[in-house]
C-alpha cells in the first residue's frame, strides 16, 4: 500500500501503503497516496520485450490486490504474448493492460519517460488554514505528491497554521478535502494531526491479510511498513484548544486516494461529520515496482482499514450528504449547533 515513492531499491520503490504516485495519477485523472522523489536516472540496461514482460508478469503475481488467488493462467497467457512481441512498445501494452487486471484502476504503468515527466510535476502547494464565520478554522488539504523536504514542509505549515489561529474561543473546525485527487498521505495527515483525537489513526490490509498501522502525532506521521516523515514543528501547540472540538471534515467526487486516507484517519472519531458527496473510491494503497528499462508498475496491493482496523468502503459516503456548492454552509450549521449546546 504505497504513499509514498523513494528512491527504488531492489526493484520495488520504497513506499509506505497508502496509494499510488500523485503525479502519475493525475495523468490518469485519478490520484494517489504516493509521494514523488527526485526520479532516478532510467537504467541503462538493454532487456528484450519477452524478458520485460515476464519480469512484469512475476510481480503482478506476487503482489497485485486482485491476482492472490490462482493467478497461474492469466500469467502464463501474458509471458506468452510477450515472447511474440516484437517491440518494447509492444512489451509496455500488454504490460499495461495486465496491471490493470491485478491491481485494478489504482493501478498504473509507466514508461520510463512518462514516469520521470509526472514526477517532476508533481503538486506541492502547501495547506492554507484560515479563521472563518461563527468562531471556526478551516484548514484546506490540497494535493501533495512529494516527499521528504516537501512533505515536511507541507505537515509544518498545517500544523502552525492551525496552531496560530486555535485559541479557547474556537469552537470548532473545517477539513475541507474538496478537489483533492491525492498525492502523499503522510505530510496531509501530519498538517491535520492536532485534530486527532487519537495517534493510530489508520491502517491497510494487503490481499493475505495482513494489518498495518498508520500511527499520526503532531511531529511525524509514520506507517508499521516501515515509512517515516518527520516535520517537528517549533510551536508550543495547547492541546486544550483542540480537545473535543467538533470537527466538520468536507468531501466530494474528486476527494480520491491519499484524500481518502484522511477521510478515514477521521472515522470513528466522535466529534467528527462528513458533508457532501461520495468519495472518488481508490480508497487502496499502491507500490511501485520498477522494472528493468526504467519503467514502474504502480500496482494496489491493499485497502484502507480505519482505526479499528475495519476496511474502509469504496467510495466512502459522507454522513450527511449536500451537494458540494451547499457544503460550506451545511457544515457550519452543524458547527454551531454543536457549539451552541456546548
Amino acid at each position: 500500500m504505497s504513499n509514498v515513492a523513494l528512491q527504488p531499491q531492489g526493484g520495488r520503490s520504497v513506499r509506505a501503503r497508502v496509494s499510488l504516485a500523485v503525479a502519475a495519477a493525475l495523468a490518469l485523472g485519478l490520484s494517489a497516496c504516493s509521494a514523488s522523489p527526485e526520479p532516478t536516472p532510467s537504467p541503462t540496461v538493454t532487456v528484450g520485450p519477452a524478458a520485460l514482460v515476464e519480469e512484469a508478469a512475476r510481480i503482478l503475481e506476487a503482489n497485485g490486490l486482485y491476482s492472490g488467488r490462482d493467478w497461474s493462467a492469466q500469467r502464463d497467457a501474458l509471458i506468452e504474448a510477450g515472447a511474440a512481441a516484437e517491440s518494447l512498445e509492444e512489451a509496455h501494452e500488454l504490460i499495461a493492460a495486465a496491471t490493470s487486471d491485478a491491481g485494478g484502476r489504482h493501478s498504473r504503468f509507466l514508461p520510463a519517460e512518462e514516469r520521470e515527466a509526472s514526477y517532476a510535476e508533481a503538486p506541492s502547494d502547501p495547506p492554507t488554514v484560515e479563521a472563518t464565520q461563527g468562531g471556526t478554522v478551516t484548514i484546506t488539504v490540497s494535493a501533495i505528491g512529494h516527499d521528504g523536504q516537501l512533505a515536511a514542509e507541507y505537515a509544518r505549515a498545517g500544523v502552525e497554521g492551525l496552531v496560530a489561529l486555535a485559541d479557547a474561543e474556537t469552537c470548532g473546525f473545517v477539513v475541507d478535502l474538496r478537489g483533492n485527487w491525492g498525492g502523499n498521505a503522510f505530510p496531509m495527515l501530519g498538517a491535520v494531526s492536532p485534530l486527532f483525537d487519537t495517534s493510530d489513526v489508520a491502517g491497510f490490509v494487503d490481499r493475505d491479510g495482513t494489518h498495518g498501522t498508520i500511527t499520526v502525532t503532531t511531529e511525524s506521521a509514520t506507517s508499521a511498513d516501515g515509512y517515516e516523515l518527520h516535520f517537528d514543528s517549533e510551536v508550543d501547540i495547547d492541546k486544550s484548544v483542540f480537545a473535543g472540538r467538533p470537527i466538520a471534515v468536507l468531501q466530494d467526487f474528486y476527494t480520491a486516494s491519499a484524500a481518502e486516507m484522511v477521510l478515514t484517519a477521521f472515522t470513528g472519531q466522535s466529534n467528527v461529520m462528513t458533508f457532501g458527496e461520495k468519495s472518488n473510491g481508490l480508497a487502496t494503497g499502491v507500490d511501485g515496482f520498477m522494472l528493468a528499462d526504467g519503467s514502474e508498475i504502480l500496482l494496489t496491493t491493499s485497502r484502507y482499514t480505519d482505526r479499528t482496523g475495519a476496511v474502509m468502503p469504496e467510495p466512502i459516503q459522507p454522513d450527511v450528504s449536500v451537494l458540494t456548492a451547499d457544503v460550506p454552509a451545511a457544515a457550519h450549521d452543524w458547527l454551531a449547533e454543536q457549539c451552541a449546546a456546548a
